[in-house]
C-alpha cells in the first residue's frame, strides 16, 4: 500500500513538473561585455527586464563578457529588455568572517555606523527602470550580442 501511494505522489509531482514547463517562455541566446571607463568590469551582476516576462540575469567574468539565464535555463525572453548592471565592492574586511567582538570594535571606531558596500560602478546603472539601458532581443539568438559602455 505504501509502496503503491509513493508511486502517486512520484507521478503527481512528474506530471505537475511537466505541466509547469509549458508555461516557461520560450528564450533566446544572449550574451555581451560590459565596460566602465574603457575597461572590462568584472563580477557585475548584469539584468534584462522583459515585460510580463521574469528577470534575467548574467555575472561579467574577467574580460566583462556575460551570458544571460533566466530561472537556470540559458537565455532571455523575447522583446525589449530594459537593463541593469550593477557591482558592489566589499568592505575593507569582509564582515561575514568577522567575530562579533571585531564588528562591535570597528562599529564603535566609526561611530555606531557599519560601513556599507560601496558601488563599483555608477548606481544609476544597477536599477533597470531608471538606468537608461536597453536591449532589444531578436528569435536570432546570434544577434543578441550587447555591449554596455558605462559612463559617470
Amino acid at each position: 500500500m505504501i509502496q503503491k501511494f509513493s508511486f502517486l505522489l512520484l507521478l503527481a509531482a512528474a506530471m505537475v513538473g511537466c505541466a509547469g514547463s509549458d508555461d516557461a517562455p520560450s528564450l533566446v541566446a544572449a550574451t555581451g561585455t560590459v565596460f566602465y571607463e574603457d575597461k572590462p568590469v568584472a563580477g557585475a551582476t548584469v539584468t534584462f527586464q522583459v515585460e510580463n516576462a521574469p528577470i534575467s540575469t548574467g555575472l561579467t567574468n574577467a574580460e566583462g563578457k556575460f551570458t544571460m539565464t533566466t530561472g537556470g535555463r540559458p537565455g532571455v525572453p523575447l522583446g525589449p529588455a530594459k537593463v541593469g548592471i550593477a557591482k558592489v565592492t566589499a568592505t575593507q574586511q569582509d564582515m561575514t568572517a568577522m567575530k562579533p567582538e571585531d564588528m562591535q570594535k570597528m562599529q564603535m571606531q566609526n561611530k555606531g555606523v557599519t560601513p556599507m558596500a560601496k558601488p563599483e560602478i555608477p548606481e544609476k546603472y544597477g536599477n533597470p527602470e531608471k538606468s537608461g539601458l536597453v536591449a532589444t532581443l531578436d528569435a536570432d539568438g546570434g544577434k543578441n550580442v550587447f555591449e554596455f559602455r558605462l559612463v559617470d
